[in-house]
């Protein structure tokens, strides 16, 4: 059976696009360094990358709300710190003040220490920070938490919490109350000073230097529920880094291409497309042949 000229054109014309088709894939493979670029090349591999991408963001957004988190819990902790240096200062300034060899104006000296001490807790409180967001506020975050009226500290924050969602299951209290936390050293630090300033011993050393082994023992509860709380976070942090790792190499697993056969690839089909070319133009000059004959 003899082929017609027309159909060996027609089936040399399909050859031609096929070729060039998987020639001009080859080429985009190389290009783009991706195996899929379009579900019909793999559907499985291209819902399961999609699955990986959005996974990848979530994993991005945890990592930012995680380094909110721990810079947020530092700076807390340097303030709580500073807090703590204050108040064992005071206490040891009081049990100077409670000695039987202390004169009236020694006492009067140490109070306005401690008095000068009291201003540096309403600084804490006040210039801690984190970015313009004020830590010891609650949710009034742009709201200065603390304004000293007469002898009194008052609280202007609320009492609401700072939540951070740190992983799918990890949702985390950040932030340490300023009242009654900073408010309850200043009022048991003010009354140390009015003890003093009044050279009432008996109270001084009765109530006002255990209300500041109270203070110091609750300080020392919140920063060790803060410690605990950076430790969380770092350790989230090293397996959702883990994860990430993990999610993006199989992400390239799926999705890239390997470099090296690529390029083979390329060539192997660069080389069909061009054999191709030249049986139909070796064909074009004999069908020319054949009609001058």
């Amino acid at each position: 059976m003899r082929v017609s000229t027309s159909q060996m054109h027609y089936s040399l014309q399909q050859a031609i696009e096929r070729n060039y088709e998987r020639y001009h894939e080859a080429q985009q493979a190389v290009i783009t360094g991706k195996r899929i670029r379009r579900p019909s090349d793999d559907p499985f591999g291209a819902s399961l990358g999609i699955t990986l991408h959005r996974l990848l963001q979530e994993t991005e957004q945890y990592q930012r709300n995680l380094t909110t988190a721990r810079n947020f819990l530092f700076i807390t902790d340097v303030a709580l710190e500073e807090l703590n240096d204050l108040l064992r200062q005071t206490k040891a300034l009081a049990i100077q003040a409670a000695t039987d060899t202390q004169n009236v104006e020694g006492r009067q000296a140490i109070a306005y220490r401690i008095r000068q001490m009291l201003e540096q807790i309403v600084n804490i409180g006040n210039n801690t920070t984190y970015g313009d967001r004020f830590i010891f506020s609650g949710l009034k975050t742009l709201t200065p938490p603390f304004r000293v009226v007469g002898e009194e500290l008052v609280y202007e924050g609320d009492y609401g919490n700072l939540n951070v969602e740190l992983s799918p299951a990890v949702v985390m209290t950040i932030n340490v109350q300023g009242d009654p936390l900073v408010t309850g050293i200043y009022r048991a630090m003010a009354r140390v000073v009015q003890y003093i300033e009044t050279n009432n011993i008996e109270q001084l050393s009765r109530e006002g230097l255990q209300e500041l082994q109270n203070q110091l023992d609750n300080l020392l509860r919140t920063r060790a529920i803060v410690g605990s709380k950076i430790q969380q976070v770092e350790m989230i942090q090293q397996r959702l880094e883990k994860r990430n790792i993990d999610f993006t190499e199989l992400l390239s697993t799926i999705e890239d291409v390997d470099a090296a056969e690529a390029i083979t690839q390329l060539r192997m089909r660069e080389i069909a497309y061009q054999f191709t070319l030249a049986t139909a133009a070796r064909l074009q000059n004999l069908s020319l042949l054949d009609f001058l004959a």
